[in-house]
């Protein structure tokens, strides 16, 4: 038996032995409820919102068959849990805040082979409760693919566990497929049908679904390291000014507010209701700071490390200091990356950073809180402009 055909049996028994613990573990941690999804012919591409980092666990127990997931390349720095991920559960591995073609190519070999493949769209998770655009080349993937196409959408996991914080709520979740479309009906559809199919099926807003049917989300400490995630503030316009401390938010020039188990903001004169529509006013702000910058940087942050990924997923470190962003340039101590060279940036988890070039693959780390958010959203902003 070839090695590949080994693997797959020992993922496939992997994946039936933890079915049930996982169900029961995701019922206790999250208060997960699900639906079996519809089964289509032949293999499947199933594609769903990402909202936490139990995602794969929850929507593969909607599909008692085995899958492959794919995953960002840093789940191959994760030490013990790396190897037995290798050994035990199917991956496919994207390089963060590029379009990896390689892993592309891997997803439809194996769809080719008769396995399913689960893919999370949106690339990244969402930081503020609202589902992520989904590239265009999702649609041509799912084109090419020629596979039954299963649309799955989670809700409840935002608040349950927000990218941004360090504690878990517990409120509730629930999973279930959205659609299961067979290879002839995607076959007669353009990439433009699929992308708003998948737009459509795939949207959640969390804000909006609590206004609807309100759900206490109960925790500890509601707000705290929101300001990973929100970094201007809207009274003095400060740029990483904002902290936070147990459920309470606040800037140095006085705006204060806490955040309750709903994911509201409550206080007296709130600049914007949740931090989702704190993070569009911002987003905004950034697209207007892309266009006036001038010769000095946008912002920079002391103490970062620059580390260069080598073939083995090993982290090189290379420079030590100041990371600042300009209009045309990212700079980390002495080493400076033209914006027109960078792939695109990643993130990974709440402070993690990654960015590609035609010399390499390189994160960005740190000891110290902050927030890499801004340089992402600025960059697109930036990068947009010199296309132009």
């Amino acid at each position: 038996m070839a090695e590949d055909e080994r693997a797959y049996q020992r993922q496939r028994r992997a994946y039936r032995t933890l079915y049930a613990p996982a169900k029961w573990l995701m019922k206790g941690l999250l208060n997960y409820e699900f639906e079996l999804a519809p089964q289509g012919a032949g293999p499947c591409l199933i594609l769903s919102n990402h909202v936490t980092d139990f995602d794969p666990i929850l929507v593969g127990l909607s599909f008692p068959e085995h899958m492959y997931y794919v995953a960002g390349e840093n789940v191959m720095r994760m030490g013990l849990l790396s190897k037995v991920v290798t050994r035990y559960a199917s991956v496919i591995q994207r390089i963060k805040g590029t379009t990896d073609a390689e892993a592309a190519l891997q997803i439809l070999r194996t769809l080719k082979k008769g396995r399913n493949v689960c893919m999370f769209a949106e690339g990244n998770r969402t930081f503020t409760g609202e589902t992520l655009p989904i590239a265009p080349a999702t649609a041509k993937l799912v084109k090419m693919a020629r596979s039954t196409l299963v649309t799955y959408r989670l809700t409840g996991g935002y608040l349950s566990t927000p990218r941004w914080s360090t504690h878990r709520r517990k409120g509730r979740v629930t999973g279930k497929a959205v659609g299961v479309y067979p290879p002839e009906e995607i076959k007669g559809m353009s990439e433009g049908e699929i992308s708003a199919l998948l737009a459509r099926d795939l949207y959640e807003n969390a804000y909006e679904t609590q206004q609807q049917a309100p759900v206490a989300f109960r925790g500890k400490a509601l707000a705290e390291t929101l300001e990973t995630a929100l970094y201007l503030c809207p009274r003095c316009h400060g740029i990483d000014t904002l902290h936070s401390r147990g459920d309470r938010f606040f800037c140095d020039c006085g705006l204060s507010m806490t955040l309750d188990e709903f994911g509201f903001f409550r206080g007296d004169e709130l600049p914007f209701k949740t931090p989702l529509d704190w993070d569009k006013w911002q987003t905004g702000e950034m697209e207007k700071l892309a266009a006036s910058l001038n010769d000095g940087p946008a912002f920079s942050d002391e103490g970062q490390t620059l580390n260069r990924r080598e073939a083995d997923h090993s982290l090189t470190p290379l420079a030590t200091g100041t990371m600042a962003l300009y209009r045309d340039r990212l700079t980390l101590g002495e080493y400076g990356f033209p914006l027109r060279e960078i792939r695109g940036i990643g993130l990974i988890q709440r402070q993690g950073m990654v960015f590609s070039t035609a010399d390499g693959d390189y994160a960005v780390t740190a000891d110290k809180l902050r927030c890499v958010r801004k340089y992402q959203t600025l960059f697109e902003f930036l990068k947009e402009g010199i296309k132009a």
